[in-house]
């Protein structure tokens, strides 16, 4: 096995974990990033919409916070969004300065490239000044364990290719590693965006909140035969939203705000869910009217022309839609400088919770990454210097590595098809719409796919999907089942049948989830502020 050490090390190459790594050396510190694939390739980062809100640097960020809190429906962490809108401009000015490809346009900046990879702006820009700083990089390893010790933090990282294993001994870790979409049978994230970083953490010690809130894009492309696709909001405004009986969507369920699929996501994602799913109508989005100026209205939209409009024909007839998986609003518990629960372990970007409380609003999510990716490696940064120690003994026992290396084999013939069951039973009962029923049958399913997976014969062939990142998945699922279950009202993007109402009463707060040296998740409430 082949041990390393560093000062830092950050677990992700997505913006949050390129923009920490800068801070952090720009401090002088020995930086390490570490990836399941090449830096910035496969990141929600890269896949994104390249859309960042902010007000610009001298305007007041009043408008920004109080959207950012109408979306969230009452449960944001005042704290942490503050910091949001007031960093904001700073951080933007900050990529503009280091040459990103992108222009400011009605309080939010765009990057300029090809649709679906418009984030490919970003991942470049902050890549070359990691360079220049001087970051090191490992690519091809999926992290297994993160062992907090006296002054330092032991990981244990895989490479699924050939079981290799690998030691880092750093005296501060940062968790940049992304949400969970793709738990879902249908979403816009990368194919393994399974919530890697929740279950490291938990495990860890941290805690963990509002893992239930899921945020669903409302209009993707859902087409026989095409890929997914997200379709800009505005663009979708301009076009109409219609079922197989010609009804308005947006009429028939008195959807008012306006872009419908940025403000009111979680309203149009259940509309759509209700008529695809539980009235067994198709539900399309005619842009056949749609005008070339409305259609080049923003960049976002513009750059989904070539793609959208000629290859996929949405310019000649109306295309089918559906919601998809987007945002995983809930995750790590972290002060406003990205500190968790447990000392020495930071957190940056979608793996954490609560400052987008139940819902986000659009382009946050990519200013998120920004901000707390910088104060979180600053943060680790004055850790790593005044607490931090190189160890001196072992970091982990042969027995550990040698448990991971077996769950990182599998002879399963066909590892994705606990994958697909999963996805599966997240999309139909723990997805869009909720109900005890459902969300009942679906904990008792992941339990089962769980205890499938560990009983499963590891042999020694390595091909096929790592049985640890399965577990990850499966552990993930279960907890955003179990925090659906608990809370007894609908929110932003939580909605279930049986309790349909905000209830601000006795649901006005965070479930937090901790886990026990058994193993054992321990939930609590806590109120907001």
């Amino acid at each position: 096995m082949e041990h390393l050490l560093c000062d830092i090390l950050i677990i992700g190459s997505g913006a949050a974990g390129l923009r920490a790594a800068i801070s952090a050396r720009q401090k002088g510190l020995d930086v390490c990033v570490i990836s399941k694939q090449a830096p910035g390739k496969a990141t929600c980062t890269i896949l994104s919409a390249g859309v960042f809100a902010a007000t610009k640097a001298g305007s007041s960020p009043d408008s920004h916070l109080k959207r950012t809190l109408q979306a969230g429906r009452g449960i944001n962490q005042q704290d942490l969004v503050e910091v949001l809108v007031e960093d904001a401009p700073q951080r933007l000015k900050e990529l503009k300065k280091w040459g990103i490809n992108a222009d400011f346009q009605r309080g939010y900046l765009y990057c300029k490239g090809r649709a679906p990879y418009l984030g490919k702006e970003i991942v470049r820009c902050l890549l070359a000044i990691n360079e220049t700083l001087g970051t090191r990089f490992i690519a091809g390893q999926l992290v297994a364990e993160l062992k907090p010790l006296e002054g330092f933090i032991g990981v244990l990282a895989f490479s699924p290719g050939t079981g290799k294993s690998l030691s880092i001994g750093a005296k501060a870790v940062i968790l940049c590693t992304g949400g969970a979409g793709a738990l879902y049978l249908r979403h816009d994230n990368p194919k393994r965006m399974f919530g890697d970083g929740y279950a490291l953490a938990l495990k860890a010690g941290a805690v963990l909140q509002d893992m239930e809130f899921v945020q669903f894009y409302p209009v993707g492309l859902a087409e026989p035969g095409l890929p997914g696709f997200l379709i800009p909001p505005r663009l979708a405004d301009h076009g109409q939203l219609y079922n197989t009986r010609g009804e308005d969507i947006l009429k028939k369920y008195d959807i008012l705000e306006r872009p419908a699929a940025e403000r009111a996501r979680d309203q149009l994602s259940q509309a759509l869910f209700t008529e695809i799913y539980k009235r067994d109508e198709a539900v399309f989005l005619d842009l056949r009217k749609v005008s070339s100026l409305e259609w080049h209205e923003d960049p976002f939209s513009a750059s989904t022309y070539p793609i959208l409009g000629e290859r996929y024909g949405a310019i000649d007839r109306p295309v089918r839609v559906a919601p998809m998986a987007h945002h995983t609003m809930g995750g790590v518990c972290i002060d406003t400088n990205g500190a968790t629960s447990v000392p020495g372990i930071f957190a940056a970007g979608e793996v954490t919770g609560g400052l987008h409380g139940a819902n986000r609003m659009g382009g946050n999510a990519l200013t998120e990454t920004l901000v707390f990716g910088a104060r979180a490696g600053e943060a680790s940064a004055a850790w790593a210097k005044h607490n931090g120690n190189v160890p001196t003994a072992k970091l982990f026992q042969d027995a550990e590595v040698e448990n991971f290396a077996s769950a990182l084999k599998t002879a399963e013939p066909n590892p994705s098809r606990f994958m697909a069951h999963l996805s599966h039973t997240l999309w139909k009962e723990a997805g869009i719409i909720r109900n005890r029923q459902g969300l009942e049958h679906a904990l008792n399913t992941v339990k089962t796919i769980s205890t499938k997976i560990l009983q499963t014969d590891t042999g020694d062939q390595l091909e096929g999907q790592p049985k640890t990142e399965i577990l990850f998945g499966a552990r993930v699922a279960a907890l955003i089942i179990q925090a659906a279950l608990k809370r007894e009202e609908s929110r932003g993007a939580h909605f279930r049948e049986d309790f349909a109402d905000q209830d601000d009463k006795n649901w006005r707060g965070h479930l937090q989830v901790k886990q026990s040296g058994d193993g054992q998740a321990h939930w609590n409430f806590k109120a907001s502020s």
